[in-house]
C-alpha cells in the first residue's frame, strides 16, 4: 500500500455523481413546500420556514457538489457546455447559501426577511434544474429531454422507422468493392470505393449520428468528428482511427457495443447502426479513409483527383504508395493552372495570414530564434527541425507548431487567436503543393540571420554549417520489416514517427507531443529503428537518464533534442560516442561549465544550444573560441574576438 496525498482531490471529484442529486431533489422539494404556502397565502412563521429543514442541508449538499464537480471536470476542456455547467452548479450553490442564511436569520426574529427567503429559494431553484439539464446532456447527449418529446409528440411514420431498401442495396453494394490494401499505401481501386463510401455513406452517417456531440459547437471528450485532424489523430490513448485497419480503431469498436453500454457511439438512448452501416464504415476505414473535398464543378473525385472517380487532373499527381506518374493529356502540354493556383493561394491567403501572425516574431526587424518568415531563403533554410519542407507539410516545423494546443508554450504563434483548422489547412496544402514562393530579390542567407550567439569568424569559418550525408538505404527486406514493425507500434502509441523524405530510409521520431506521458517505456520501443533514425525529439518527455544511456545504439543519429529533461554533465560522454550527431539541442537541462570539454571533444557536432542551463557565458565563449566551426548559442550575444584564421 503506497499512499499518495496528492490523489486526494481526484478522489473526492469523482463523488459528483452521487453528491449532485441530493441538492436537487432537496432544494426542489422546499420549493414545492413554500408555493403550496403562497398558493395558501401563508406568510413565513415567526419561527422561521417551514422548509427551512430541507434548504440547510440542501444548500450544504450543493457547496459538496459544486467542489466536487469542479475537482472532476478537465479545465483545459474547450467544451462551453461544460462551462456552463461548472458555473451555474457554483451559482446555485452560492444562492442556496444565501437562501439558507436568510432562513436562518428569520428563524432568529427578522421576520422582515420571509419575503426575502421565498424570492432567494424561487431563484435558486431554476439555477439548480439548469445546471442539472446541462448535466444530463453532457451525459446521454445534446437534446436528450427534447428527443423524448419527440418521440411522444413528433413519432416518424412507419416508412420512415426502417432504412429504405434503396438506401441499403446501396450501402451493400458499395461495400463490395475492391477494397485492397497495398503493403505502402492504400490502393488506387480502394481509394475510389472509399471515396464513395465516404460521400454517400460515412458523410451522412456523420452529420446524423454524430456531430450533435462530436462537432464545431459540442466537442465531448475533445473529439471533433466533422474534420479530419481530430478523426484520424494519432496522438490520442486510443486511436478513434486507424487508416486501413478497423480493428484498431476505437471508432468501430465503440459503435459495436451493446446497446445498454453506456460508452457506445450513438447513445444507448439513440438507435444504434445498422449491420450495413457499420460495415460500411469498416470498408470505409479499410480502404484509407479518404476525407475527400468536392472539386469546383462539385463533382466527388478521391483524394488527390479531381472530376469524377479516377479522373486525374493534369501534371504531376501524388499515388498513396509514394510513387509520382505522369498524369499529362494525352497532347502532352502540361496545364500551367496548378502552379498558378499555388501562386495565387500563396499572395492571397498565405502571405497575409504570415503578415498578420508571424512577422512581429520573425521578420524584418525581429528574428526569433534566429528565423525569418518573410523571405523564401531563410523560411526554408536547413535548420535542427526544417520551418517549411516543400512538398512534405507533415514533416515542416511549421505546422507542429501551429497545430499544438492553446497551452502549450510552444504553440505558434505564441499569443493571441490560434489559427482556425481552415487556416492550418490553408499552410498543409500550400507546402504539400510544394511551397510556391514567388521570385524574390536574392538575399544571401548568412545576411538575412542574426548571428545572436557564437563570435564572428571569417567565411571559411561560419560556425553551424551542418554537412550532407549520403542517403540512407535499406535493401534487406527483414531489416526492411522490422523498421515498419517498430514505426506502427510507435504510430499507434502517439509518437510522430516517420520517413525524413520519399528519397531516404532515414527516419524522425518526435516524443514532445506527448510531453510527460512519454517515458522510459515510450522510448524502448524505438528497437529496431537503428538503422535508419537520424533525428529524435524527447524534449519536455519525462525520459529519465536510462533512456539517455540507450542512445549509444543509434549510430545514425544526427539531430537531438533533449530539451527541458533530466539531462546531465555524465550523460554527454553516452552522446560522444555518436559518430554523426551534428545538432545537439540541450535547452532546459542540467548540464553545466563541467560538460563543455566533452562537447568540445564531439567534432561531428555543429551545433549546441544551451539556453536556460548551468553553462556560463564565459564557459560558452572558451567553446565558441576552441571550435570555430561549432554554433554555441545560450540565448545571449557572447563577447567577440578577433577573426579565427586556419593554416
Amino acid at each position: 500500500m503506497n499512499f499518495d496525498p496528492s490523489a486526494l482531490p481526484d478522489l473526492f471529484g469523482r463523488f459528483h455523481p452521487l453528491l449532485l442529486h441530493f441538492p436537487i431533489a432537496l432544494l426542489a422539494w422546499a420549493a414545492v413546500g413554500e408555493l403550496i404556502c403562497v398558493y395558501r397565502k401563508e406568510s413565513v412563521p415567526g419561527d422561521g420556514p417551514v422548509s427551512l429543514s430541507w434548504v440547510v442541508p440542501g444548500a450544504a449538499f450543493s457547496i459538496l457538489a459544486a467542489i466536487s464537480g469542479w475537482l472532476l471536470a478537465d479545465p483545459a476542456d474547450p467544451d462551453s457546455a461544460l462551462a456552463w455547467h461548472r458555473w451555474l452548479g457554483v451559482s446555485a450553490a452560492f444562492l442556496a447559501t444565501v437562501t439558507a442564511g436568510v432562513g436562518i436569520a428569520v428563524a432568529r426574529g427578522h421576520h422582515n426577511a420571509g419575503n426575502s427567503y421565498r424570492l432567494a429559494l424561487f431563484l435558486c431553484v431554476p439555477v439548480v434544474m439548469g445546471a442539472g439539464h446541462i448535466g444530463g446532456e453532457l451525459k446521454w447527449g445534446d437534446g436528450f429531454v427534447e428527443k423524448g418529446f419527440e418521440k411522444v409528440f413528433f413519432a416518424p411514420e412507419s416508412q420512415d422507422l426502417n432504412q429504405s431498401e434503396s438506401t441499403r442495396g446501396q450501402i451493400q453494394a458499395l461495400s463490395k468493392g475492391p477494397v485492397e490494401q497495398a503493403s505502402q499505401g492504400v490502393s488506387q481501386p480502394a481509394e475510389e470505393i472509399g471515396n464513395q463510401l465516404y460521400h454517400d455513406v460515412v458523410r451522412p452517417l456523420l452529420d446524423t449520428h454524430c456531430i450533435s456531440c462530436h462537432g464545431p459547437e459540442k466537442s465531448k471528450g475533445k473529439l471533433r468528428l466533422d474534420i479530419p485532424n481530430d478523426v484520424k489523430d494519432r496522438l490520442r490513448e486510443e486511436p478513434v482511427f486507424v487508416a486501413g485497419d478497423p480493428e484498431a480503431s476505437l471508432l468501430i469498436e465503440l459503435v459495436k457495443l451493446d446497446s445498454e453500454d453506456d460508452d457506445r457511439m450513438p447513445p444507448p438512448e439513440e438507435p444504434g447502426l445498422t449491420a450495413d452501416q457499420i460495415k460500411a464504415l469498416e470498408d470505409w476505414i479499410r480502404a484509407g479513409g479518404p476525407w475527400p473535398e468536392d472539386s469546383e464543378s462539385g463533382r466527388k473525385g478521391p483524394v488527390g483527383f479531381r472530376g469524377e472517380l479516377g479522373a486525374a487532373s493534369p501534371g504531376k499527381i501524388r499515388i498513396l504508395d509514394g510513387h509520382e506518374e505522369d498524369g499529362h493529356e494525352e497532347d502532352g502540354h502540361e496545364e500551367d493552372g496548378e502552379p498558378d493556383d499555388f501562386e495565387s493561394l500563396f499572395s492571397e491567403q498565405i502571405y497575409p495570414l504570415l503578415e498578420l501572425k508571424c512577422f512581429e516574431c520573425h521578420g524584418e526587424k525581429k528574428q526569433k530564434g534566429g528565423l525569418r518568415l518573410d523571405l523564401a531563403k531563410p523560411a526554408m533554410a536547413d535548420r535542427e527541425f526544417p520551418t517549411i519542407i516543400p512538398g512534405d507539410a507533415s514533416g515542416s516545423e511549421l505546422i507542429l507548431r501551429i497545430e499544438l494546443p492553446d497551452d502549450d508554450e510552444d504553440r505558434m504563434p505564441p499569443t493571441g487567436d490560434h489559427l482556425s483548422l481552415e487556416e492550418v489547412s490553408l499552410f498543409r496544402k500550400w507546402i504539400d503543393g510544394g511551397a510556391v514562393w514567388p521570385s524574390e530579390e536574392a538575399v544571401p542567407l548568412e545576411d538575412v540571420e542574426e548571428s545572436s550567439v557564437g563570435t564572428s569568424k571569417p567565411a571559411a569559418q561560419t560556425p553551424g554549417q551542418l554537412p550532407r550525408f549520403s542517403p540512407i538505404s535499406i535493401e534487406d527486406p527483414e531489416v526492411m520489416k522490422i523498421v515498419e514493425s517498430a514505426t506502427r507500434a510507435l504510430t499507434n502509441s502517439g509518437v510522430r514517427v516517420a520517413p525524413i523524405s520519399q528519397s531516404d530510409s532515414a527516419h524522425e521520431a518526435v516524443f514532445r507531443l506527448l510531453r510527460k506521458n512519454a517515458g522510459d517505456a515510450q522510448v524502448q520501443m524505438l528497437k529496431g529503428l537503428e538503422p535508419v533514425l537520424t533525428r529524435l525529439d524527447v524534449a519536455g518527455t519525462a525520459v529519465s537518464r536510462v533512456s539517455v544511456a540507450g542512445l549509444w545504439k543509434f549510430r545514425k543519429l544526427r539531430i537531438l533534442n533533449l530539451s527541458e529533461t533530466v539531462t546531465t554533465d555524465d550523460d554527454l560522454a553516452t552522446l560522444a560516442s555518436l559518430p554523426e550527431l551534428t545538432v545537439l539541442n540541450l535547452f532546459g537541462t542540467q548540464v553545466s561549465d563541467a560538460g563543455l570539454d566533452i562537447l568540445a571533444q564531439m567534432r561531428s557536432l555543429k551545433r549546441v544550444y544551451l539556453w536556460r542551463t548551468k553553462v556560463s557565458p564565459e564557459g560558452a565563449k572558451l567553446l565558441a573560441n576552441s571550435r570555430p566551426d561549432l554554433l554555441v548559442d545560450i540565448g545571449e550575444a557572447l563577447s567577440k574576438e578577433e577573426p579565427i584564421t586556419q593554416d
